[in-house]
């Protein structure tokens, strides 16, 4: 039997390397098949290459290290999520964080220039909304399986007491089901 993690933070950045190869997959079938011009690695460099290095070696290593590194805080986050909302409708939760980052990092830094690499191809845009999508349902997945069962339980003295309205009893001790 496999032993759980135990810890959230080490627990995002495991699960969000292992769906970032899931991510990968997808995004490198698409661009040999000719469908895609660009691939997250690709876009990735962008973030810190001119255009004329980022296809070269180390262009490549540094967009796999900022692809990866990009999938890992993104686990983390997705760990922290979990934490905050439990386990609670995680395929759901997974589908929100990779369409949110996606919208993000292709949309919203893409456009405000943070990488060089922009694709004319809706394709593109397309397959990386997909993968961005299987990203994060297989990160929560992820987390949910290889997690100690009571990392994800919300904690309730986080969540305070209830507020007592003026005028109004209730007695929450009693209530039958």
């Amino acid at each position: 039997m496999m032993k759980k993690i135990r810890d959230r933070l080490m627990a995002g950045v495991v699960a969000g390397l292992c769906a970032n190869v899931v991510k990968m997959l997808i995004e490198h079938t698409s661009y040999a098949l000719g469908t895609t011009d660009e691939t997250g690695m690709k876009k990735a460099a962008g973030f810190f290459l001119p255009s004329r290095k980022i296809m070269t070696a180390r262009g490549r290593i540094i967009g796999f290290i900022g692809d990866n590194t990009i999938a890992a805080l993104l686990g983390v986050s997705a760990s922290y999520l979990l934490s905050l909302t439990g386990r609670d409708y995680s395929t759901w939760k997974g589908l929100a964080i990779g369409n949110l980052s996606w919208s993000v990092l292709y949309g919203v830094l893409a456009q405000f220039g943070a990488t060089k690499v922009r694709s004319k191809n809706p394709n593109t845009y397309l397959t990386s909304m997909i993968s961005h999508t299987a990203f994060g349902v297989m990160e929560t997945y992820l987390l949910n399986k290889l997690t100690d069962p009571g990392l994800f339980e919300p904690d309730p003295a986080s969540l305070g007491e209830p507020e007592e309205i003026p005028g109004e009893t209730v007695d929450y001790g009693t209530a039958k089901k």
